[in-house]
């Protein structure tokens, strides 16, 4: 099965109390699980299927030492992956971070759980006595990890640079850079202060990281693409870097074309799904990308939104193609065939990373142009639409990023 993977949030709690008290003698409470869940000292994640939480695991980093606090799969989801997925997920979190090692503790009778962990690389380093509240003993367990140090580079550079990580994400594509000064700008540091993430610049990509003067949102101005010969994992590097310090849920922004004959300069499609020409696909996503990589629940914020602002915003399938060229009237006319809203050069491959790692992800494509057969597109058209898309858009967008902060901060 391909168990969907997710970052909990305090919703999830309920369904993790429940997973608790069917799989421990003395199972966890109620505040216990909201400390792990809603703390940004550990990070959750759970597997779902169908609808429901089939698992869940808990980690937190303790030095240079990932330490796995608990993880349990619901008995009728057990001999289906689900174990080793969430424990991989907590380990690759901790490399990506810089850590060398990860630790456990499991009771003695918990044969099951000691198979999997033996399956998965770990061996026993230690008795703990009477280590659990009924008396039973404890079985300490360790696993060598091999750190990313790339990503662990980049992850120490931004924690010096930045007081703070918060919790939304916004990635601004080509020349919409005025959203993030809709914000106020507090912390502002440029890529190539970032150590050991370069960039090459692009018009309409300032490069920069940008912590707004609330404290919500970090925002980065510009992109890497497919086409200046970056690969899938170095095109999504540095939004996955901050997701893994923190940065929980995530809205992708591209500069797009309408391949939707309807749609004008202005508008806004929220992707319900894509379909990725482009062949760039981070290989680190293999088996762990579910069928649903954009949020729902933020899709139908946004949709909601745009009703009570009377912005307008519509949802529609996303083209990626790799470019640097524009499109030709053959393949407009086959994207429009094929029901594409709207297509652009960008998104998908950093959509596919952060989902595949349990984060929330909404995709918005600005409309900057109609892609019609025959007609030409330059990139200075794309960059002049601004001044239309910030008059239709501007209310919108910033009512359903302060929406997201609000309900990150519940």
């Amino acid at each position: 099965m391909c168990a969907e993977l997710r970052i909990a949030s305090s919703r999830d709690i309920p369904e993790i109390l429940e997973i608790e008290n069917e799989c421990f003698p003395c199972p966890w409470n109620a505040e216990q699980i909201s400390t792990c869940v809603e703390t940004s000292f550990f990070r959750t994640w759970t597997a779902r299927s169908d609808g429901r939480i089939a698992g869940y695991v808990t980690a937190n980093l303790v030095l240079d030492e990932l330490h796995v606090i608990n993880l349990a799969v619901r008995a009728e989801f057990r001999q289906q992956g689900i174990g080793t997925l969430l424990l991989k997920t907590a380990e690759c979190w901790g490399g990506r971070l810089g850590v060398a090692a990860s630790r456990l503790e499991v009771r003695e009778s918990s044969k099951p759980a000691i198979a999997l962990y033996l399956r998965n690389g770990y061996r026993q380093t230690e008795r703990l006595s009477c280590y659990y509240p009924d008396g039973e003993d404890g079985l300490e367990f360790q696993a060598i990890l091999v750190p990313d140090k790339t990503a662990a580079g980049i992850a120490r550079s931004i924690v010096r640079l930045c007081e703070s990580i918060p919790r939304v994400g916004i990635v601004l594509g080509s020349g919409l850079s005025w959203l993030a000064d809709s914000f106020g700008n507090g912390i502002e540091i440029t890529y190539p202060e970032i150590a050991g993430f370069s960039h090459d610049m692009l018009p309409g990509h300032p490069g920069k990281l940008v912590l707004s003067g609330c404290g919500n949102f970090v925002f980065l101005l510009g992109r890497r693409h497919y086409y200046q010969g970056y690969s899938g994992d170095q095109v999504s590097l540095l939004p996955g870097v901050l997701g893994d310090l923190g940065v929980l849920s995530w809205v992708l922004m591209s500069s797009s074309g309408a391949v939707d004959p309807t749609l004008d300069c202005g508008d806004i499609i929220v992707f319900s799904d894509h379909v990725n020409f482009s062949g760039c696909i981070p290989e680190s996503t293999t088996g762990r990308v579910g069928r649903y990589v954009y949020s729902e629940e933020l899709r139908e914020l946004a949709l909601s939104i745009a009703s009570d602002t009377g912005a307008p915003v519509d949802k529609g399938v996303f083209a990626c193609v790799s470019g640097p060229a524009y499109e030709t009237s053959s393949e407009i006319q086959f994207l429009r065939r094929s029901g594409i809203s709207s297509v652009s050069m960008s998104t998908v491959p950093e959509a596919l990373l952060l989902s595949s790692r349990g984060h929330s992800v909404a995709a918005l494509s600005l409309i900057t142009n109609a892609v019609s057969p025959g007609e030409k597109v330059t990139h200075d058209e794309v960059l002049a639409s601004q001044t239309v898309i910030r008059m239709k858009q501007e209310e919108f967008l910033i009512t359903f990023l302060r929406e997201i902060a609000a309900r990150e901060l519940r």
